[in-house]
């Protein structure tokens, strides 16, 4: 008698079967010579059910005692056309009125979105709608092709019209999840003048955290990124960067203006808020949430050459920069090194500054033990100051220094002074780190005076 009722494939058995046959030297039995058709098996099956048996499960409860085994190939395909006919029998029908059920719901939605008046029974409305798009692609897709991107616009509208925070934080966020990885959507939004509603929105109401995340998404499309670039929102989301407000909507603000840095017909447009002093704040504040991706817009703004003036003059940026390579993180300090090597390269006075910060050192120990590309852009920039060394010494110059540290060491070391200005000491920036001066002497020989 089987301890149980529910039915065991038949591959399972034959392998369980083949298993013990091989432990105990038992010959493993061979298939049965004739095939058994489909109808055999459904006959097996009906002489051991139950007369009201019509689904699988009063299969699992029937006595198999007149059935005969089938083997795998052939058992295997027919148990399988049983199952899915049954399953189709039972569930087709299901998924139709779930999904009659699921059209007539969104439809209700589109309802109330454009003929209720009040603002708060829409906001219910809207809030279901919320959450249903969060992690519904076909939902999305659905939506945006049936008016609901034109709806909650309205609806947003009306709640920036009446001053209600929590009716636009609902319907920014809507429409947010109805833009996640849908372009379709986010050109709809566009279309429907998304960005004029948000600039009110940002005008007049506390729902930043929202607006934010929505400028975010849709500066993910292309073509959005200029329309973002040219309006109200650059000064709100630079301004952003220095409030004192919550870290993810700071965040979001950081990701937006990264995004709106890739296209340079924005640089002008982001220079006039006043990023590079906000970012700057960023990297000297030490901040590893705000680091690397600070330096990262930094880099995409120096395409610009006013942008890059503008960068080299504000002297507390490159002591920023120097300090992420004493101190940051491998891949923060290899955003930076990318970013000093972008600012000097062509620019003598930014080397001469970068040079007064001590960074020779860092530049040195990341060449050795930065990530693959930190090494690369580290020696590059390690060479770059070589070269602008050489220019400004003759070789013959260049070639006494080298002989006599070579013949007197001494003479060496008293000279080192001479070239002090060009490296600031790392104490001053540091608060007190000192460094040996015959390293640092090692160093600017190999590295500067190399020919």
């Amino acid at each position: 008698k089987l301890p149980h009722l529910s039915l065991t494939p038949n591959y399972c058995v034959k392998g369980l079967i083949a298993s013990w046959c091989e432990q105990n030297g038992v010959p493993i039995p061979d298939a049965p010579q004739e095939s058994l058709d489909l109808n055999y098996w459904r006959l097996a099956l009906s002489a051991s059910e139950t007369a009201n048996s019509r689904s699988m499960d009063n299969v699992g409860s029937c006595n198999f005692k007149e059935a005969k085994v089938v083997s795998l190939e052939k058992s295997g395909t027919i148990k399988e056309v049983e199952v899915n006919e049954s399953e189709n029998e039972s569930q087709c029908p299901q998924e139709e009125v779930s999904e009659i059920n699921v059209l007539e719901r969104y439809q209700e939605f589109l309802s109330v979105l454009n003929e209720e008046e009040n603002l708060m029974e829409s906001c219910k409305v809207v809030e279901q709608i919320r959450l249903l798009l969060k992690d519904d692609e076909e939902a999305r897709i659905f939506m945006g092709a049936n008016g609901f991107v034109e709806g909650l616009l309205r609806f947003l509208e009306s709640a920036v019209r009446e001053g209600n925070a929590m009716a636009q934080e609902i319907g920014a966020m809507a429409l947010f999840n109805l833009a996640v990885n849908n372009n379709r959507n986010k050109e709809l939004m566009l279309a429907a003048g998304v960005i004029r509603l948000l600039e009110s929105m940002i005008s007049n109401s506390n729902a930043h955290e929202a607006a934010t995340a929505l400028y975010l998404n849709l500066s993910c499309l292309e073509q959005a990124k200029s329309i973002i670039g040219s309006s109200k929102a650059v000064l709100f989301l630079v301004q952003l960067l220095g409030h004192e407000t919550d870290a993810q909507c700071k965040l979001d603000a950081l990701h937006t203006l990264y995004n709106l840095s890739t296209d340079h017909s924005n640089i002008l447009n982001l220079l006039s808020a006043g990023i590079v002093n906000h970012l700057q704040s960023l990297v000297v504040s030490g901040d590893h949430t705000w680091t690397e991706k600070s330096i990262t817009v930094l880099i995409n703004l120096t395409s610009s050459e006013t942008a890059k003036e503008e960068m080299v003059s504000a002297s507390d940026l490159i002591t920023g920069l120097a300090s992420v390579l004493d101190a940051g993180k491998p891949i923060e300090q290899e955003q930076a090194v990318s970013c000093l090597l972008l600012l000097c390269n062509g620019n003598e006075k930014c080397s001469q500054i970068v040079l007064q910060e001590g960074v020779i050192p860092a530049l040195v120990s990341m060449s050795v033990n930065g990530t693959t590309r930190g090494r690369e852009m580290s020696q590059r920039l390690l060479m770059l100051f070589r070269e602008q060394r050489q220019r400004d010494h003759p070789p013959a110059n260049v070639n006494q220094i080298v002989l006599e540290s070579s013949q007197d060491p001494t003479p060496a070391l008293a000279s080192a002074p001479e070239s002090k200005p060009l490296c600031k000491s790392i104490s001053r920036r540091k608060g007190g780190k000192a460094l040996r001066l015959g390293f640092l002497w090692k160093i600017k020989n190999y590295i500067v005076y190399q020919r």
